[in-house]
């Protein structure tokens, strides 16, 4: 199962300050997951290797192009729990999300959350699918599909490309993480030429891009936020099927660097007919 769950918090406290969050949702996911499996917990935490979950930062329910939402008494707000890995998906809707605390702390602010939200009807970051649906989705011989589609990017995003961050969400850089995290997690697995053939097809065609400054303990990370529209030149629909089946996937494994940490969110918002 491949999950994407929101989770609504009202604040019931007025910080003085109100720091970026990503560390601290983070670490209140950790915590919720060690409440039920102590050991996994532990196992997720490891710092080397991929991770088979997604973790954002604060959002405003009423403002959610804030990178940085200053924290109000009274005010709604909602972080985001994804996962790419079956046991851990089934812990997650089984376990942890219907047995939420009745009050949790990030950093200087506190919340009651509400009821998480699993279903993109009732928010457009939330989803409940399975890789084999997406595939039907994208491979039916009924299905609808373009050459032309648009990622939006809600949180600052960037890749590391040679020990450094390339902020611009080029497609070679981006499907890169997606492809890894499919094969990794969901079949069939495709092909790495997949890579070589992105580069060579896919360019962006336009964006509303800007970039943003995050501080994660002490450092300083920069990434871009916005959309971008990209356009696939190869004429294959085959072509266009993996691709945008990868570009669906990433509402559940995020694009790019410290995707545990805030960073990175993003989704498929349209794929319009070319």
């Amino acid at each position: 199962m491949l999950l994407s769950a929101v989770i609504p918090l009202t604040a019931t406290n007025t910080p003085q300050e109100s720091p970026y969050l990503g560390r601290a949702c983070y670490a209140l996911f950790l915590s919720l997951i060690g409440q039920a499996n102590p050991s996994l917990a532990e196992e997720l935490h490891e710092p080397r290797g991929a991770k088979p979950f997604t973790v954002s930062a604060l959002f405003s329910w009423e403002r959610p192009h804030l990178v940085q939402p200053k924290v109000r008494e009274g005010e709604r707000y909602w972080i985001r729990f994804t996962s790419i890995e079956a046991d851990l998906s089934r812990l997650l809707a089984e376990e942890m999300l219907p047995n939420l605390p009745s009050s949790v702390e990030l950093g200087p602010a506190t919340f009651v959350p509400q009821a998480p939200i699993v279903e993109g009807e009732a928010h457009p970051w939330a989803r409940t699918t399975t890789a084999e649906a997406l595939v039907d989705r994208w491979f039916s011989s009924a299905g609808r599909v373009d050459r032309r589609f648009t990622l939006e990017f809600a949180s600052p995003t960037a890749y590391r490309r040679i020990h450094r961050n390339v902020v611009v969400p080029l497609p070679a850089g981006i499907f890169r993480g997606y492809l890894d995290a499919w094969n990794r997690y969901c079949a069939p697995a495709f092909d790495r030429d997949l890579l070589d053939l992105v580069e060579a097809e896919v360019a962006i065609t336009r964006y509303e891009l800007r970039t943003a400054m995050l501080r994660i303990g002490q450092a300083r990370e920069i990434g871009c936020l916005g959309r971008c529209g990209y356009t696939i030149f190869r004429r294959e629909r085959a072509v266009w099927r993996v691709i945008n089946l990868l570009a669906d996937f990433a509402q559940f494994c995020g694009t790019g660097y410290k995707t545990t940490q805030g960073m990175g969110q993003t989704r498929l918002i349209s794929s319009p007919e070319s």
